[in-house]
């Protein structure tokens, strides 16, 4: 199939579509946690609650996907995330927060790894690595959309966002319903247990254990040092570049904007010249450096925004290719596979922000430094003790 057919488009939409929904209420969490005299430490778990529904129950969605369609799964995660953005905005105390947070992390869970699925369903393995770069492009410019508008929308009512966030879900389920075909041929004839979704967790440990564990490790990496800084950059943008919100804001649009004219129009070209596993590897250091060296940066907003886009390019080539070769080397089948991969992810944005606020409390270069040294090495270790680069055929 190429990208050409209208198949591309309509899962590039839906994904924008649902990040614009869950990043326009994300930034307005501590305000609305405050609401609920929630400590920080309180809000801090609240927004972990997202990422450790997401490693609990994403290989579980994959499986689903697996036996009953890509497009299903899409559909059902809507819905619930609908429902849990309008129980959010309508929640009365801190117990219904954390309860409707946890559900939007859980069916979030079902709909990008069900997306990811669907794109490796309709391309081949050389379309695989630009149309998954075109996925995170649709990522990007959702991230860059969603806290604007939520702000925006936040200026009449703090509750406005979160019920825009419903509504935006609601139209896309129906957007979903009638324009997206399925893409799954083969279903898998999974037995569906209640057990199952508790089993989901092994999968976690035998990604550790066979061929693909290098690039769950890869892709565990990439979420724990954006999650890491993205916590952090702020308070940093604050205390030595002296930058108020809107400055930093204007930091993570650049970011958001190089990733998505990266991802959008030159991620091709560089795996071809460099081949898709040095890609990721190169993406991976060029990000940890780009974080590395920002404490350590003059006192000037200029070069805090260079050191913001290219962390930002160094992301947007390595993430979509990582998740190309998770399924161009998957033995197994594509949901769960990708469904594990989100697991990972999901361990990285729980872990991130928790240790980066811990770790920030003895330095403000201390965070910076933990996870680009640890992405660095983790890199090493995955180039010098495992077979990565003697797999695949780009070289």
């Amino acid at each position: 199939m190429r990208e050409k057919s209208p198949n591309f488009f309509l899962i590039y939409l839906a994904v924008f579509v649902s990040v614009v929904a869950f990043s326009m209420v994300f930034p307005l969490l501590p305000m609305y946690g405050k609401l609920f005299d929630a400590s920080n430490i309180t809000i801090g778990l609240l927004a972990a609650s997202f990422a450790a529904a997401q490693l609990l129950f994403s290989p579980f969605w994959g499986i689903l996907s697996d036996k009953f369609g890509r497009k299903p799964i899409i559909l059902i995660g809507l819905v619930g995330l609908a429902f849990s953005f309008l129980v959010f905005a309508l929640a009365a105390n801190l117990t219904t927060l954390f309860l409707s947070r946890f559900i939007q992390g859980f069916f979030s869970g079902a709909t990008m790894p069900a997306a990811r699925a669907y794109i490796a369903d309709v391309t081949t393995k050389e379309e695989r690595v630009k149309a998954m770069g075109k996925v995170g492009a649709s990522l990007a410019l959702g991230i860059i959309l969603g806290p604007a508008l939520g702000g925006f929308l936040a200026q009449g009512s703090l509750v406005m966002p979160f019920f825009a966030a419903s509504l935006v879900a609601v139209l896309n389920l129906v957007f979903v319903f009638f324009l997206l075909p399925e893409s799954l041929k083969e279903k898998l004839d999974y037995k569906i247990t209640i057990r199952l979704a508790w089993v989901s967790l092994s999968h976690i440990s035998k990604g550790l254990r066979e061929s693909l564990m290098p690039l769950f490790l890869l892709a565990f990496i990439w979420s724990f040092a954006l999650s890491n800084n993205q916590v952090n950059v702020p308070l940093l943008g604050t205390d030595k570049f002296h930058l108020d919100t809107g400055a930093i804001g204007i930091g993570f649009a650049i970011m958001g904007l190089v990733s998505a004219i990266t991802q959008f129009f030159l991620l091709s070209y560089i795996t071809n010249f460099i081949g898709q596993h040095r890609t990721v590897m190169g993406g991976l250091v060029l990000m940890s450096l780009s974080f590395l060296v920002m404490p350590f940066l003059p006192e000037s907003r200029y070069l805090f925004y260079v050191a913001m886009g290219l962390a930002g390019l160094g992301s947007a080539v390595a993430r979509p290719v990582i998740t190309a070769l998770i399924t161009e080397e998957t033995t197994d089948a594509q949901g769960v596979t990708l469904g594990t991969a989100n697991a990972f992810e999901a361990l990285g944005r729980l872990l991130g922000p928790l240790l980066g606020g811990f770790l920030f409390m003895f330095g403000a270069q201390v965070p910076f430094l933990f996870s680009g040294t640890g992405t660095i090495l983790l890199v090493f270790f995955v180039w010098k003790y495992t077979h990565f680069l003697k797999q695949g055929h780009t070289y």
